[in-house]
């Protein structure tokens, strides 16, 4: 027997990850009573809620996750509820402004594409100082069109912190997470919102964040080779270094096709 096409089968399987892992699943519990959004998560509502008890790491290093993420979801007639609990030993940003480009720093995300087609889609980003960036998607293909004009009317968020924020002399718990979602906001914007969901019913959604372990120190200092219109093999370095230091991870796995996939986007149903 030949074990040249064995050994190379063993070893693309043991370098690609299966690209044909199930997508994650979650039931949605109607929230028992009301629910204050204050980022602290001591409602009854919260501890019945299935909790997500880790992300998957995608784009790099798959399965190393060093700062792990719990996630929580609920629903009532009114909105969608989400909640996010971040490891995180040295939180930090620099972003501050609505619609920053959050993405380049720490951020928890979920996007939204109830009738999972696709097309005008939601995205919200929130950061540790509870600063935002909210878009509809509208197309990926053949060319990105997205709308940053367009904001979540009636959002509601808060972040509770359990240690401080930029200062990497510290040693940091991490920070929560909550923010409720008016199905109002998506009507005539998100395909598929608009209206609350019947029990039963079925969305496709899916949860990310992003962990920038190299620190603010780093960070800082590319922005100012980039601000400076520096290039060359120092930047690069500086970049990559960044890059390889990120945790970024995803509730249903995306694997090397980053974010925006939505045919790996989480299904998640409504009960009561």
């Amino acid at each position: 027997m030949n074990p040249l096409p064995y050994l190379l089968l063993l070893a693309l399987c043991w370098a690609t990850p299966a690209q044909a892992d199930p997508i994650a699943e979650y039931t949605v519990a109607r929230a028992a009573g009301p629910i204050e959004i204050d980022g602290h998560l001591d409602e009854f509502a919260w501890e019945k809620a299935e909790q997500i008890n880790g992300f998957e790491r995608i784009l790099n290093d798959y399965d190393q996750i060093s700062r792990p993420t719990r996630a929580k979801m609920l629903w009532d007639d009114q909105q969608l509820y989400f909640a996010f609990v971040c490891q995180d030993p040295d939180m930090w940003t620099f972003l501050t402004e609505e619609d920053a480009a959050f993405w380049d720093e720490e951020v928890v995300e979920v996007f939204i594409d109830p009738d999972g087609d696709a097309k005008n889609y939601l995205e919200l980003e929130i950061n540790p100082e509870n600063a935002k960036v909210d878009l509809v998607v509208r197309t990926l293909k053949p060319e990105w069109d997205s709308d940053f004009a367009w904001d979540i009317k009636g959002l509601q968020s808060a972040v509770a912190v359990y240690g401080t924020i930029n200062d990497a002399s510290d040693v940091d718990q991490g920070w929560t997470v909550e923010f409720a979602i008016p199905y109002s906001a998506m009507a005539g914007t998100i395909t598929g919102g608009g209206a609350a969901p019947n029990v039963g019913d079925q969305w496709r959604l899916n949860l990310y964040r992003i962990e920038r372990k190299a620190g603010r120190a780093l960070r800082s200092r590319i922005v100012e080779l980039e601000q400076g219109l520096a290039k060359g093999a120092l930047l690069d370095s500086l970049k990559g270094q960044y890059n390889e230091e990120t945790e970024y991870t995803a509730w249903s796995e995306t694997y090397q096709r980053g974010f925006h996939d939505p045919s790996r986007f989480g299904f998640v149903k409504f009960e009561e």
